[in-house]
Formats: structure tokens, C-alpha cells, sequence
């Protein structure tokens, strides 16, 4: 007969052989009922979640109806830092995998091959605005540089989706931190692009035009961005009776010229139809022309013929300018050289450098955002129907200027009075949710009733929950535009170079307003870095290597002891 430990043994393999064919034929059946879609699930015990992914971008991976591929250029050598960005993206493929059949992935060496085969490679790469980062590493005397590409690249079909891992971020931005942020967009920036490429059916967005609004060229890098993801066209007010269903969002972009009440009665009626609005408001007019020739400027206020819808919608802009200690420079003559006048970059308190004031998906991981003669946004009324939430605000070292006044270029070659910028978190840039009420209640003319009779529609006069974005600069979504009409990039200073996040700010409202549910939740994932206080572990080294030496073995003795003991009182019977 055999032995009792040898029948323990056999029912011991049976019962692993079971479990294994369970767990094989369950993921086949899964296989073929579900889409193809194999049965995976994974355990998040981590404090952020990091990896966990969000209803919608499962979703989405179980919706797949085409191969996307995913090649990644971060293989080869890298730098510490960027090793781990290299496996939290590998880790988030692997979930990504886990959820469809049809995504596959492979990590690739940009560096690796010939010197003639990699300087073929990056010159094509540059030719579709991959450009390396330089990372810079210090070692007994020696600096080195080398090239890193954090860049994914994804296909599906025809189509091609450049993501870019690492946002251009200003100088003073350590590399952990941009690395971290890196991480914490990871899922988001995947998800985009793979939405990017496979939906069928796109939001239309419209750009209004005819109130003296941006010139095209000046919101170009912005629409290119858009259009990757979106429908999007000019609008002219004036061109239709209301604005078209069709129309999913409207950009009004520092308008100019006041809109007549027939215009503002559009506008208003796209609201109570649930439209979603971004309003970029410049309530002062500025010459910055002028300041440059002569030296100074008075700016003036400026009417835009939409008060009476910001003040009913819940909130106005007001005509005083913003000033901040937290700037962007721009160029000012401080000395006359031999070939003209030298040029130095000054902070300039009227070019504010907006903060994050909340942890809202459109603003969360962002830096701060460049803009230029700033106003007051003030909330009014007290409709509990509307929710307010602040996205940008000004630093705690603010102050407030009314209208008309001089603003001198020379006096800002010297000193401020500190002691002037007392004021705190002052708002620049509101989300507004809820219904809405419309002006025209009791103001109805027959101009609009002629324009609701030409579009067979019925006068609203409380909207469709929606939701608008307003802030208080119009250039907030203007670039660059060079004397050859060269378009520069959304966000850069063109003064300094640096890059600020007005592009990621505006993609991000875009995202949310047309689908605050979708992917733009994916932006809520917050990993945080897991530092070691130096002091202290310095400090405590000797402790913690004779604990990680003595404890082991104290242990693997008291296990060799009781496992003797317990196998003697065993078979000593």
C-alpha cells in the first residue's frame, strides 16, 4: 500500500492540476465570448491606484474594432530616471494588453545600429518633430551627454499618432518632476491617441469669426492640434439664423468688436440648446505696439456687448488688470551699444504666469500658463444651479490696477514696490456648470423672434444642463506668428523660449467640455514619487545594514530549528 505522505502527495498534484485546467478553460470561454477578449484582472493595492485603470479607457480597449500598434522609443541605455518611466509605460501597455486582443507593442533603440544608420534615423524622426532630449550625466570629473527619444508612436490602419511622453516644460522644472507628471499621463496620452485614431464619429468645433477676433493664423497651432481629434471651422454669426446643432463647441477668441444684440441673442440661444462655450475675453484693450515705439501705453477698457450674458450666466470680467510678481519677461533697451540699443529680458508684472488653483482634471499635472494684460474675473449672483470652480488664479504675491492708467516701460527697469502685490489667488480663469439663464426674458424683440421663426426653433429662456469655460485673456490661445508668417508654437514665449502649458490648459477644457466623462478623467491619476529624507537615511545607515544582515539569519535559524524540532516530535513515535 503506499504510504500515507505519498497519497498526501498525489491529492496535493490532482487538486493543482484541477485548479490549473479551471482557470484555462474559463479564460478560453471568456476568449470566445467576450469579443475575443481575454478574462484579465489584476490587484491595485497601492495608495494613488497607479494602476488601475479608468472606467472609460477600459471601455474603450474592449471597443476596439482594429489592431493598434504601439512602438515606444525608450530602449537601449538609459538614464535612471527614465528607466523607470520606460517600465511604468511597459506596466500600463501590459494593462492595456490585458483588456483587448487588438493592441500589441514593442519598445525600440533610436541609438542602436550604425553611426550612418542612426544619423539617417534621427534626421527622419526630426523631420516629424521627434527631437531628443539631452540628459546630462556628471561622474568623476566627467560630464557626458546622450540623446533619449521619449516618444511613443502609435498606429492603427493608415494613421499615425506621434505622443510625445515628456511635455515641454520651463527650465526651472526638475527632471524628477517632469518625469513623475510624465508618468502620472501616461494612461491619458495613450488613450487620446488610440481614440484619436480609431473613432468614427468626431465633436465639430467652431472658432467664431467677424467681432474682430484672433486673425486664423494667430489660434493656427491650435486648430492643427484640435483637428487631430476633432472637426473644426470657422463660424461667421452673422451667416446663420442661430448657431447650427452641428456645432458641438464654440471658441469665442478675444473678440474686438462689440457683438450686436442680434449676435449676442445667437450666442445665447447656443447656450440654452446646451452648447458648450470658451469664452477668451480681453476686457482691456492694449496697444503693445505702442509701448514698444513710445515707451508707454494706457490701456483702455473695452466693451464686448456680451455683459448682459456673463452677468446673468454668473460671472463678469472685469476691467481691472492683473498684476503679478509671478511673470514672463519681455525685451526692454537698457544700455545703447555701438551697432543700437542692447535688448534685456525684464519681468514684466502684466504678462502673469496663471497657477493651478484646484486639482480638476483640466488642470491637474499642468504647469502655469503665460498670459498677457490679465483682468479680473469676478462671480456673481448667488444661483445655486450653477457650480463655479476656479482653474487659474494668480500667485500670493498679486496686486490690482484700474483703468485707464499709464503703464511707463522705464519704470519697469527698476525695482517694485513689494508691498504693493498683497493680494492672493485672484481668479483668471472659471469653469461654469449647470442650467443657465438667458437675458432676453423679457427683452425679446422681433429681430430675434425673425431669427428663432428662420431656424424653426422656440425661444428658451433656461438652458439644457451645460457647461463654458471663460478666462480673461484672449491671447491665452494665441501664437506666435514670424515677420515671414512662420506659426509658432501654442505656449512658448517668444520673448524667452520658455515653454508654458497654455496648448495642454486649452486641450484639456476642449476634452472636458465636450465629454467630462471620457477620457479627460484619466488626467485624475496622481502618482506620487516615494523620496528617502537623505539626512535620515544617511543618518541611520549603519542601523539598517546590520538589520538587513542579522535579522535573515535569525530567522532562517529559528525556521531550521523549528523544522528540525517538529519533524523529530514527528517521527519519533
Amino acid at each position: 500500500m503506499p504510504s500515507r505522505e505519498r497519497i498526501y502527495r498525489l491529492q496535493a498534484l490532482l487538486r493543482f492540476v484541477l485548479g490549473l485546467g479551471v482557470l484555462v478553460v474559463v479564460n478560453v470561454l471568456a476568449h470566445s465570448r467576450l469579443g475575443g477578449t481575454r478574462l484579465y484582472t489584476a490587484l491595485d493595492l497601492t495608495e494613488d491606484r497607479r494602476y488601475t485603470l479608468s472606467t472609460n479607457t477600459r471601455d474603450q480597449l474592449t471597443d476596439l474594432a482594429e489592431p493598434v500598434y504601439v512602438r515606444v522609443l525608450l530602449a537601449g541605455e538609459l538614464p535612471a530616471g527614465y528607466q523607470r518611466l520606460r517600465t511604468a509605460l511597459e506596466e500600463k501597455l501590459e494593462d492595456f494588453a490585458g483588456y483587448t486582443d487588438y493592441l500589441e507593442y514593442e519598445f525600440a533603440d533610436p541609438l542602436a545600429g550604425t553611426p550612418d544608420e542612426v544619423r539617417q534615423r534621427q534626421e527622419a524622426m526630426f523631420e516629424d518633430d521627434i527631437v531628443p532630449v539631452t540628459d546630462y550625466q556628471q561622474s568623476a570629473g566627467e560630464r557626458t551627454a546622450r540623446a533619449v527619444y521619449p516618444y511613443a508612436l502609435v498606429y492603427a490602419g493608415e494613421q499615425q499618432r506621434i505622443v510625445p511622453l515628456l511635455e515641454a516644460s520651463r527650465p526651472d522644472v526638475p527632471l524628477a518632476q517632469q518625469l513623475n507628471q510624465a508618468e502620472n499621463l501616461l494612461e491619458y496620452n495613450l488613450t487620446r491617441a488610440i481614440a484619436g485614431l480609431t473613432a468614427t464619429d468626431k465633436y465639430t468645433i467652431g472658432f467664431t469669426l467677424g467681432n474682430g477676433e484672433l486673425p486664423p493664423a494667430q489660434f493656427a497651432d491650435l486648430v492643427s492640434e484640435l483637428r487631430k481629434d476633432y472637426e473644426v471651422g470657422p463660424l461667421y454669426l452673422d451667416s446663420v439664423a442661430t448657431v447650427p446643432d452641428q456645432v458641438d463647441l464654440l471658441i469665442v477668441a478675444k473678440p474686438t468688436v462689440p457683438f450686436t444684440p442680434e449676435q449676442a441673442f445667437r450666442l445665447d440661444q447656443y447656450v440654452m440648446q446646451g452648447g458648450k462655450v470658451v469664452w477668451a475675453i480681453d476686457a482691456v484693450a492694449m496697444d503693445y505696439d505702442s509701448l514698444q515705439t513710445t515707451g508707454e501705453a494706457i490701456p483702455q477698457a473695452r466693451t464686448t456687448g456680451l455683459e448682459d450674458l456673463f452677468f446673468r450666466y454668473g460671472f463678469r470680467v472685469s476691467s481691472e488688470l492683473v498684476l503679478d510678481l509671478a511673470n514672463s519677461p519681455i525685451p526692454i533697451a537698457t544700455s545703447q551699444g555701438p551697432t543700437g540699443p542692447r535688448f534685456t529680458l525684464v519681468p514684466f508684472p502684466y504678462h502673469v504666469t496663471a497657477l493651478p488653483a484646484s486639482e480638476h482634471p483640466i488642470v491637474q499635472n499642468i504647469d502655469a500658463v503665460d498670459l498677457r494684460y490679465p483682468t479680473l474675473l469676478e462671480e456673481v449672483g448667488a444661483g445655486t444651479n450653477i457650480s463655479r470652480t476656479t482653474l487659474l488664479t494668480s500667485s500670493n504675491r498679486a496686486r490690482l490696477q484700474a483703468v485707464p492708467s499709464t503703464i511707463d516701460l522705464d519704470a519697469q527697469k527698476f525695482s517694485v514696490k513689494l508691498d504693493r502685490f498683497n493680494r492672493a489667488d485672484l481668479p483668471l480663469a472659471l469653469l461654469l456648470e449647470g442650467t443657465f439663464e438667458s437675458p432676453f426674458a423679457n427683452r425679446m424683440r422681433s429681430s430675434f423672434e425673425n431669427l428663432l421663426s428662420r431656424s424653426n426653433r422656440d425661444y428658451r429662456s433656461s438652458s439644457i444642463p451645460t457647461a463654458m469655460l471663460v478666462v480673461s485673456d484672449g491671447d491665452v490661445l494665441a501664437n506666435s506668428v514670424s515677420s515671414r508668417g512662420e506659426v509658432g508654437t501654442l505656449g512658448v514665449n517668444r520673448f524667452s523660449g520658455i515653454p508654458y502649458a497654455n496648448k495642454t490648459f486649452l486641450l484639456n477644457a476642449v476634452a472636458y467640455l465636450l465629454d467630462p466623462t471620457g477620457i479627460i478623467n484619466s488626467r485624475n491619476k496622481d502618482v506620487r514619487l516615494r523620496l528617502l529624507d537623505q539626512n535620515r537615511a544617511l543618518a541611520e545607515a549603519g542601523y539598517w545594514r546590520s538589520l538587513n544582515l542579522v535579522l535573515p539569519l535569525l530567522l532562517l535559524s529559528l525556521f531550521g530549528f523549528l523544522f528540525n524540532f517538529l519533524r523529530r516530535r514527528r517521527y519519533a513515535r
